[in-house]
């Protein structure tokens, strides 16, 4: 892999104050002579709507504002599986779709047409084939957020594809790998290697107990070591290549509350401010040419806020719940032996596992993952007791005694919804919804308005690369304006001071507590945390919390969640009463998920320490 030079570090903030000053300017320009007109208005802070400003803002002469009613990647792109890869499963999906148009097998549970099959499966093959050229990429310009992990898949008796097929399978999706690091001129051949039998697979994994597996075979794939701060450098790139002429905007906890077309050529979009400062207006009224939807499990309730609605539906929801646990076994035994630091991932019959080994915050740990459960209400995502026992089971069934991991072991646990498009017709379960991200062309008076639906992770460059070009032609026919081309398929991440230090893969000395305090004004002023549940539980900063007990099991350092919270309380000027419902909120959204683990009742019976005694190093 080729690594861009280093680059200095940017010293301009991205900060909530950064927020309030772009809101401010939005006021003075709606009062102006003059207002200023935006190219395209975009909704949503989360990977589809970081990628397409990012795509925007390399090209050098756009305006562009994005608005997040919340944190900028809190929900959903910060509740993934942190995956950077293509996905097996989707060629498996591609594959068993082209059968099923050919009427070579049947599946009672997918009642389509051959025409919808070979659509779905021409869908999952660009995915696939794009989707490794995109880790490629991300591997490349994000100077280590996302980097490079062996998997392992392992077949059972059950699986739903035979042995053979599955080696076939990976060896052809490593293939796309070698052909996109050639045309990039990186050379990298081929690193699979195939487990004919049980015997084999433990030689290579001495923890390995599953006496029914019947074979695997390894690969590479990416993985980003945190999710939400993917998505939050994205925006934050693009927000510092933005320029007086041409602005680049970002708001967090700024919402759309309503837009409608004005027959001069131009949408106006009704921003609502979701912080506190009673010195600006709760509402300002902004224009833009062009509104992008990337509001995520939300678009269509984004989209029907104008007086005339279309009242369409656009997407289905799938959830996925992850379970991330660990002990002194498991954290010191990974740490030491590196063939031990790869991804379990079993072929199962019904849903797919992914169970893998994280290193944040100097500490080594166990995320167990699910895909594919049927969701409704998108506002609330709860895991159950089921999923906790479903993803226990999947891993205590791959290893041996010692690495059997309990509730006891569990110190987060957090559920994902992600929306799929689903227009196709017939009945599908969303577990055979095409992956293959979606943009809808919607006209509103006389405006363009795009949906961008089922953008994944690993997507995020290149369907924003599509959407800034559907606008970029919008604009040339309809205003006149030749923009220029995207150039994020090499473009570097500009860094800022310290972010290498304060990196989660960073082997930090676990109890610093003055390296804890340091990263927390960090993330205040570079990566805009201004919530406390989500600088916890979406940065990863909780792993700063988890010690373990006399028995080894994992535990929380509670000291450490109060010194976190009163750093970030004087860095953002909280009082007690903001302070003590910050840390309200942390507490029933992780009490909520952690219902069914021990750790769970720590954190609901604690009450936090004095912030000025832990600032001043009273408490330990």
């Amino acid at each position: 892999m080729v690594k861009s030079s280093p680059r200095p570090p940017v010293t301009r903030t991205f900060a909530m104050t950064d927020v309030v000053r772009q809101y401010r300017e939005l006021v003075e320009e709606a009062t102006a002579a003059t207002t200023r007109v935006h190219d395209t208005l975009i909704v949503g802070g989360g990977a589809a709507g970081a990628g397409v400003l990012r795509d925007l803002a390399s090209r050098g002469d756009v305006s562009a504002l994005l608005v997040d009613r919340g944190p900028f990647g809190g929900e959903t792109s910060s509740k993934t599986g942190k995956a950077i890869h293509p996905g097996i499963r989707y060629l498996r999906m591609a594959f068993h779709r082209m059968l099923l148009a050919a009427h070579l097998r049947r599946d009672p549970k997918i009642r389509q047409s051959s025409l919808q099959h070979l659509r779905s499966a021409w869908l999952d093959l660009q995915l696939v084939w794009y989707g490794t050229r995109e880790r490629k990429i991300l591997l490349e310009t994000t100077d280590g957020t996302v980097e490079e992990i062996p998997n392992i898949v392992f077949v059972l008796p059950d699986s739903p594809e035979r042995k053979w097929s599955v080696f076939f399978g990976i060896s052809l999706y490593d293939l796309f790998t070698t052909l996109w690091a050639w045309c990039g001129l990186v050379p990298r051949f081929s690193r699979v290697r195939v487990f004919r039998d049980r015997a084999a697979l433990h030689r290579e994994l001495p923890h390995l107990a599953a006496p029914d597996v019947v074979g695997g075979i390894r690969y590479w794939d990416g993985k980003a070591n945190n999710d939400k701060i993917l998505v939050v450098r994205t925006i934050r790139d693009a927000y510092l290549r933005g320029g007086p002429e041409h602005p680049i905007r970002a708001l967090c906890h700024v919402e759309v509350v309503g837009y409608e077309w004005d027959p001069a050529g131009y949408f106006r979009v009704t921003l609502a401010r979701r912080f506190a400062d009673d010195s600006l207006p709760d509402s300002v009224v902004v224009r833009a040419r062009t509104i992008t939807n990337a509001a995520g499990p939300w678009i269509d309730e984004a989209r029907h806020r104008t007086p005339e609605p279309d009242g369409r539906t656009s997407v289905a929801y799938s959830r996925g719940t992850h379970l991330e646990a660990t002990n002194r076994f498991i954290h010191e035994t990974i740490a030491a032996d590196p063939r031990l630091q790869v991804g379990l991932v079993p072929l199962n019959a019904e849903r797919q596992h992914y169970l893998r080994p994280f290193h944040q915050h100097g500490l080594w740990y166990v995320q167990c993952t699910t895909t594919d459960r049927g969701q409704q209400n998108p506002y609330r995502t709860v895991p159950e007791a089921d999923e906790y026992e479903e993803l226990l089971h999947s891993y205590n069934t791959l290893v041996d005694d010692r690495w059997k991991i309990d509730r006891r072991d569990i110190f987060n646990v957090f559920c994902g919804i992600r929306p799929l498009a689903c227009n196709d017709g017939g009945e599908i379960s969303v577990k055979d919804i095409s992956r293959m991200f979606r943009i809808n062309r919607r006209v509103v008076g006389d405006g363009l308005l795009l949906d961008l639906v089922n953008v994944k992770l690993t997507d995020i460059r290149w369907a924003g690369q599509v959407v800034a070009g559907i606008l970029a032609r919008e604009l040339r026919d309809r205003h006149g304006r030749r923009i220029g081309r995207s150039t994020t398929k090499r473009l570097p991440f500009l860094p800022v001071v310290d972010e290498r230090r304060f990196a989660p893969d960073h082997p930090a000395a676990r109890g610093d507590r003055d390296f804890i305090r340091a990263k927390a004004a960090h993330h205040v002023t570079y990566q805009m945390a201004g919530s406390y549940p989500d600088y916890l539980l979406n940065t990863g900063a909780l792993r700063d919390a988890v010690v373990f007990d006399a028995d080894g099991r994992a535990d929380l350092d509670l000291s450490v969640l109060d010194l976190v919270l009163a750093e970030l309380g004087d860095r953002l000027g909280w009082d007690e009463s903001r302070r003590r419902a910050e840390w309200t909120a942390f507490q029933e959204v992780y009490t909520r998920n952690m219902a069914y683990a021990d750790l769970g009742a720590r954190v609901r019976d604690h009450q936090p320490a004095q912030a000025d005694r832990l600032l001043a190093g009273g408490v330990d």
